[in-house]
């Protein structure tokens, strides 16, 4: 998969309708800054994407994490059903996560602990508004429990 840097790539690969995207900026901005609040909260890395798979433009698609809990945010790229493959949108999906790492001895990867019930957008200014709120969402799930709660998360 390739990737670039959501201020670098051109979002009409992903949203192919879109005449002007210079109108996706402030959402877009607003997404990655949520991020960037995310990440810096709890001292960890951010990253805001456009994903390109061979077939097509797939997501984009951004994480941040750091040392306990962390967000996963993507917007799919349509699929076609048999093959997989990613398809020109309308609709994009959404999903916003919020992950802990497991801690028990035989550590079983990442446990999600919110999730952000996952919507379909046919506008692309509402989808990557949506994706900056879901992170947002995400980031006052995480501070709305105590610290010790996450280690109750990370269990089975």
């Amino acid at each position: 998969m390739q990737t670039t840097r959501w201020d670098e790539g051109d979002p009409r690969r992903l949203f192919p309708g879109l005449d002007d995207p210079s109108g996706l900026l402030p959402p877009l901005r607003a997404a990655a800054d949520a991020l960037r609040a995310f990440a810096e909260r709890f001292g960890g890395a951010w990253q805001l994407t456009w994903d390109e798979l061979p077939l097509g433009p797939s997501a984009l698609s951004g994480y941040a994490e750091g040392p306990g809990p962390w967000c996963e945010a993507e917007l799919w790229a349509p699929r076609d059903p048999v093959g997989w493959t990613p398809l020109p949108g309308p609709p994009w999906e959404l999903g916003v996560r919020v992950c802990v790492r497991c801690a028990e001895p035989d550590d079983c990867g990442a446990h999600y602990v919110h999730e952000l019930d996952e919507r379909g957008f046919d506008d692309p200014v509402a989808a990557v508004t949506a994706l900056g709120a879901g992170v947002r969402w995400a980031l006052e799930r995480v501070l709305a429990e105590p610290p010790e709660a996450w280690a109750r998360h990370a269990r089975h």
